[in-house]
């Protein structure tokens, strides 16, 4: 379980996060929505460890990814060799027939060879589920899974996240697209006000 209590984060002197409690049981899908600017990556990222917070708690001792809404790649690398990089990171080794089968799941067999510098957006926004289908982890962080994705996309992505959650993994997102993320999360949230409000639509 991921366990958040009181969570609170300032840039400068402007509160972007009040007070916040969350939990995140083993095997739930959870989603954050809000506009533009109200804290939603902020959060992932002190969930992530990623940047500091003021105040509050964050507990888990098991295995989480982030993953960003900006690309973590080497433009000039091919998926693979990209992805090697980043198992390396984690000290997690490479395994050939794990990454063939996320390839074909996620129907980019034919771009394995190519630089990612000539990827479409949707197809690196494939290329970063890439990166969590092949490492180990417990929760994943996620900002904006579905952004510049089409409607088969989405449902890949969809599907994956569901074989996840059957799996036992957990996954809190980040997402503007309401109806799709609801989809498949078991709680949805909004950020109003500072706070981390549980949406009953």
């Amino acid at each position: 379980m991921l366990f958040v209590e009181k969570l609170s984060k300032k840039y400068s002197n402007k509160t972007i996060l009040n007070e916040i409690d969350f939990r995140l049981e083993d095997g739930e899908i959870s989603s954050i929505y809000g506009p533009n600017g109200s804290g939603k990556t902020t959060f992932l990222k002190c969930l992530a460890n990623l940047i500091n917070y003021d105040n509050g708690n964050v507990k888990s001792e098991k295995k989480f990814i982030f993953l960003s809404d900006k690309p973590n790649i080497f433009g000039e690398l091919t998926i693979e060799e990209n992805l090697k990089i980043i198992l390396r990171q984690y000290s997690q080794p490479f395994n050939q027939e794990r990454f063939n089968n996320s390839l074909e799941q996620l129907k980019i067999e034919n771009l394995a060879h190519l630089q990612l510098k000539f990827f479409s957006r949707g197809n690196m926004q494939r290329n970063k589920l890439l990166i969590a289908m092949n490492v180990d982890w417990n929760f994943l962080l996620m900002d904006e899974p579905f952004s510049n994705l089409d409607k088969e996309g989405i449902k890949i992505f969809q599907n994956i996240f569901e074989n996840w959650k059957k799996d036992g993994r957990s996954i809190i997102f980040s997402s503007h697209l309401i109806a799709e993320s609801k989809k498949i999360s078991d709680r949805n949230y909004v950020i109003k006000n500072k706070k981390l409000v549980e949406d009953a639509v």
